[in-house]
């Protein structure tokens, strides 16, 4: 069925039974602001895993007057998850740097990918921005949940998705240490040979796997005539190959700042490290992530994934009690 790509059409939008209410701080379209930044990066660039890919680049400058402003360079090779975190922070910085919202020089530097703690200790998933961004489970729902800038939701039936939504996917059933899974942005839905794809830009390699007893590539191109780059771009999957999915919205940038101030103060609420230095904030469930696994039920609790995307109406309830 996939062996040939035949036509590559963009699926019409599912008409839904119940019209989501999505309030905007600023009456901003952060979704449409995710796409515009996708469509300025660059293509390619190679992909790693492990401890070989690099890290995007973090770096606050003070432009006088006591303001700070926020740069980020891509890293090359990446992966799925500096990709996506990359994407956040250039959102971060158009933000930032246009006025839109503020932060402060400190919290905008506990963006940055570190590796260490001040004091020298390693960081490890699941400790301060970056780190649960990298987490197994769902690290941008995890984040969105703690800075409360967003809502998570899980949608198989693809009517509430839209482009420009973070999408966690899960290849196998399994959350935490045995799972599979992959972190993008949702950009839509296309038929490719007659079969549905689903379809985001990320970070990822060409491969191949056995489909109806062929082997066929992973991924396919997003356009007709288009190319699977390894590294940054836009490709397509058969819907039959993830077994879930949880996708996550920003709609309030603006309470980035204050999310941010929250979860610096419970990380406080341990006391200073060695020579007073601060200690990072931990998401214990995500650190347990890294040795064990899970499951989607416990997942879903922790970061108020919700089941049916007609309970994104109630954005407005989401501020409550990271895990610690």
């Amino acid at each position: 069925m996939l062996a040939a790509i035949t036509a590559l059409v963009l699926a019409p939008a599912l008409a839904s039974s119940h019209a989501i209410a999505e309030p905007r701080c600023a009456g901003i379209d952060y979704n449409a602001k995710v796409m515009e930044i996708i469509r300025a990066l660059p293509t390619g660039g190679g992909y790693s895993r492990g401890n070989s890919f690099v890290s995007p680049k973090f770096q606050t400058h003070n432009i006088g007057g006591g303001n700070w402003e926020l740069r980020v360079y891509d890293g090359f090779p990446s992966h799925c998850t500096s990709a996506t975190y990359a994407l956040f922070g250039h959102l971060v910085a158009l933000l930032h740097n246009g006025g839109k919202i503020a932060l402060t020089a400190d919290q905008l530097r506990w963006l940055e990918v570190s590796w260490r703690t001040p004091d020298g200790a390693a960081l490890v998933d699941g400790q301060d921005p970056w780190w649960i961004f990298n987490a197994n489970g769902a690290g941008a729902a995890a984040l969105i949940k703690h800075t409360g800038i967003g809502v998570s939701f899980r949608d198989d039936k693809m009517a509430e998705a839209r482009p420009g939504d973070f999408l966690k996917i899960f290849w196998n059933g399994n959350v935490g240490a045995s799972e599979q899974g992959h972190q993008v942005v949702y950009t839509g839905r296309r038929q490719v040979g007659g079969g549905e794809m689903i379809c985001f830009w990320g970070s990822q390699k060409q491969g191949t796997r056995k489909r109806n007893g062929r082997r066929q590539p992973l991924y396919f191109p997003a356009r007709e005539g288009g190319k699977v780059h390894n590294g940054y771009g836009e490709v397509c999957r058969p819907r039959g190959d993830i077994k879930h999915m949880v996708f996550s919205r920003i709609t309030c940038m603006e309470q980035l700042s204050a999310g941010l101030a929250d979860m610096r103060a419970r990380a406080d609420v341990n006391g200073e490290g060695p020579l007073r230095m601060l200690r990072p904030f931990e998401d214990t469930y995500l650190m347990s992530l890294r040795k064990k696994s899970s499951d989607h039920a416990t997942l879903d609790s922790a970061y108020d994934i919700r089941p049916d995307a007609s309970s994104l109406a109630s954005v407005g309830s989401l501020q409550s009690e990271p895990t610690q």
